[in-house]
């Protein structure tokens, strides 16, 4: 699959980046300016040079044309973002990742947008496309070191039930991770606003804590509902 990261130059965008060109896709490093998506491409192939990693310098628009795409920028642009590219997006699962949050003090935390989510908000944005949240939990310096597994559940969530099967397919490939249908794009707001906890958590106990849900099957078990399999 050819996926297109659109603000891959940030911290989380090259974390999405390296690990799916891991497992073999053919991404498209996105930014703004292509000068940018250059120097980021240049330096994660320098850091694995070990590695055959199929990763193609490319601005956001030209991102966008590949068959599922990311979008990594920061909350405050992303509306801003996916609304110039709404054409080249429709019909097309577009995963969104951004959590709104602001520091208060010494604390991280949430922001609520008028539509309550960021997730939300993108799916209103371009309606003509298949709107999925996903990867908002995820330390993005430890998962994009490649030479270091992170054990981690990745909530998913999406009114279009066959795309979020299809991401949560495509996480479950990822090393360490599992993709967990968490419903409607009405559990946006509740997935998103946990991050600034989790960002505390991680400060007072000076590590990259990650989610892991119990009581759930193994990726092989057949009592979790899959995604996709009833209209809804």
């Amino acid at each position: 699959m050819k996926i297109g990261v659109l603000g891959a130059t940030g911290p989380a965008g090259q974390a999405v980046a390296v690990q799916f060109a891991a497992v073999g896709h053919d991404v498209l490093v996105g930014s703004r300016a292509v000068e940018r998506a250059e120097e980021t491409v240049a330096a994660l192939t320098e850091r694995w040079a070990g590695r055959a990693l199929a990763l193609h310098p490319a601005d956001n628009d030209a991102a966008s044309s590949a068959d599922l795409v990311v979008v990594a920028t920061p909350w405050e642009g992303v509306l801003t973002t996916v609304s110039a590219l709404a054409g080249k997006l429709d019909g097309k699962i577009v995963v969104s990742m951004a959590n709104a949050l602001t520091r208060w003090g010494r604390d991280m935390i949430p922001l609520l947008p008028p539509t309550g989510s960021v997730t939300v908000a993108v799916a209103r944005a371009i309606p003509l496309s298949r709107v999925v949240g996903a990867f908002h939990h995820l330390p993005a310096g430890p998962w994009s070191d490649l030479d270091h597994q992170l054990d981690a559940d990745v909530m998913v969530c999406s009114d279009d039930r066959a795309a979020a099967g299809e991401v949560i397919a495509l996480i479950d490939s990822l090393p360490g991770l599992r993709g967990v249908d968490a419903g409607g794009l009405a559990s946006a707001l509740a997935i998103e606003a946990l991050t600034p906890a989790l960002l505390e958590v991680n400060r007072r106990y000076k590590t990259h804590a990650a989610i892991r849900l119990t009581g759930l099957p193994d990726r092989e078990g057949t009592s979790r509902e899959q995604p996709g399999s009833r209209e809804g």
